[in-house]
């Protein structure tokens, strides 16, 4: 593919693949190896689960913002400030030596992340020849599904090998090469709306409401009536939100622009019930193989690594179909693929053949690539050259938002099932039985998935 590549833009997709590869890697590279993390900090269970949740913030509350201070401003220049932020918190984090500290830096570590994801995607979009922007998101795609799949068993050789602390360093270093390179080698840069004002209202009111949610969603288990009001509140401020946007004169996201655009607000939709699917097939894979088929942590997490594994092999795949095919009907394939897998996984018993589960990995990666890389395409074309960055920051939201509205799911289900009861071997029956209910759930809603991108894609 490196011919599909106009001549300058080597740089530019270097940059903007490795910064897209370090995000999820530090998310799913930090979950692995939260133990010793907290053996260091002396941290509680609660703890340990705010520190995802503090990081999921951080790319929840910001990425529309960085989108629309990428329009006013240029995705080069708040690129880099977000690249400098990351790094700057992944140093200071291998430093860290109490839990608040920690939970402060991840924080605002995850608020770099989304600035760059965001203004790293428009970046792209905006700098590929007509016709070829599937290939260009197609890198992209390819680069954060690697950074899934090589965050657990990476960042459990560094910790074992070194310390946990060296995964924030060489997060660090990383991010300086990452910055230079943008700095200094990329010359290309898009400001779509100099001189607008920045709609601080909307971006504090959004920031607000994510925040609920993933407090809501990620204390529902241990606090619901507390996080029954959370919920409650993000549901309300985000009412407030969309009323806002609509009388703004330079909103973060143009309200207007999803009801007036059914190609953008179809494909947004389809993204989102998409992410509320299978981001918990991870979580009940990792329980089922552990609890259910015995295997070790170490086992489990190289085991699911094949997920990700296929998916990073095939988007290059699904961009080249992007060329040769309408991207609407590979898209529509991709979900159904996710939809299948999902209902393959609801089978599941603690005594299936390997292969079963082996089968629905393998869909689930294609189905994800076939779909995202896609719909992500047909969502920054139709939302057209000016709003770009806005549609970038929503590609992201609609990936964070679901992926907090799924946990909301499982932790309710599994509420219902475990009760207070954790999930282990002396509970398998019970979590097999949420797990089933989800899944199946999720399955029928990606199949209804393809109706709503059916719908998109008919003139």
């Amino acid at each position: 593919m490196s011919s599909s590549i106009e001549k300058g833009h080597g740089w530019l997709l270097i940059a903007v693949c490795t910064s897209l590869f370090c995000m999820p890697f530090m998310m799913a590279g930090v979950n692995a190896v939260l133990p010793p993390i907290g053996a260091d900090l002396k941290a509680s269970a609660q703890q340990l689960g705010l520190m995802g949740a503090f990081y999921a913030m951080g790319l929840a509350v910001f990425q529309l913002a960085s989108g629309s201070l990428g329009d006013i401003l240029g995705y080069k220049r708040v690129f880099i400030w977000g690249i400098a932020i990351f790094g700057v918190c992944g140093a200071l984090l291998g430093f860290a030596t109490s839990v608040e500290a920690f939970l402060g830096l991840r924080l605002v570590q995850g608020m770099g992340g989304a600035m760059f994801n965001a203004c790293g995607l428009a970046l792209l979009a905006s700098a590929a020849p007509a016709g070829k922007r599937a290939i260009y998101l197609g890198y992209s795609g390819s680069a954060v599904y690697a950074g899934i799949a090589c965050g657990p068993p990476v960042a459990g050789f560094v910790a074992g090998w070194l310390d946990w602390r060296w995964l924030f360093w060489g997060n660090a270093l990383t991010s300086v090469v990452v910055l230079l390179l943008m700095k200094y080698g990329v010359s290309l840069d898009w400001r779509t709306a100099k001189g607008r004002r920045f709609d601080w209202g909307g971006c504090i009111i959004y920031g607000l409401a994510m925040t609920a949610l993933t407090f809501g969603s990620s204390e529902l288990a241990a606090y619901p009536v507390m996080a029954g009001f959370l919920l409650a509140a993000f549901a309300i401020l985000m009412v407030l939100f969309c009323f806002k946007e609509l009388r703004s004169e330079f909103p973060i996201l143009d309200i207007r622009l999803l009801a007036r655009n059914r190609v953008f607000a179809l494909s947004s939709l389809a993204a989102f019930i998409n992410y509320s699917s299978f981001f918990g097939v991870l979580f009940f894979f990792s329980l089922y193989l552990q609890f259910g088929r015995g295997m070790t942590v170490q086992q489990a997490g190289m085991f699911l690594a094949l997920q990700s594994l296929v998916q990073a092999m095939t988007t290059p795949l699904a961009a080249r179909l992007c060329i040769k095919f309408d991207p609407g009907h590979v898209s529509a394939v991709g979900v159904g693929l996710c939809g299948l897998g999902l209902l393959v996984s609801a089978f599941l018993t603690v005594d299936s053949p390997i292969g079963v589960l082996l089968t629905a990995q393998g869909l689930l990666g294609v189905g994800i690539s076939l779909f995202a890389l896609p719909n992500t395409t047909i969502i920054l074309e139709s939302a057209g050259r000016d709003h770009v960055g806005q549609a970038s920051g929503l590609t992201g939201a609609v990936r964070t938002g679901g992926q907090l509205m799924n946990m909301v799911v499982i932790t309710l289900t599994l509420g219902f099932y475990l009760g207070d009861k954790p999930a282990g071997p002396e509970t398998i029956d019970a979590f097999m039985s949420s797990m089933h209910l989800d899944l199946i759930v999720f399955g029928i809603l990606n199949l209804l998935a393809v109706g709503c991108v059916l719908a998109r894609n008919r003139k």
